[in-house]
């Protein structure tokens, strides 16, 4: 799903077991800011957050 410049993405695996979200948002036209999370069931896997800049 595209908002304005964000892009949100989520997924559930085909067994239902593994679940996650994530964002990215633009802050200019050489960076980019990731946040995300996954999930196993209840449990928490993993978050980020992630600054991308073009070199």
């Amino acid at each position: 799903m595209i908002i304005g410049d964000t892009v949100l993405s989520s997924y559930i695996s085909e067994n239902g077991i593994y679940s996650g979200t994530e964002s990215l948002f633009k802050i200019d036209e050489s960076t980019y800011l990731n946040r995300g999370f996954a999930f196993n069931g209840e449990n928490k896997l993993s978050s980020w957050e992630v600054k991308l800049e073009r070199l």
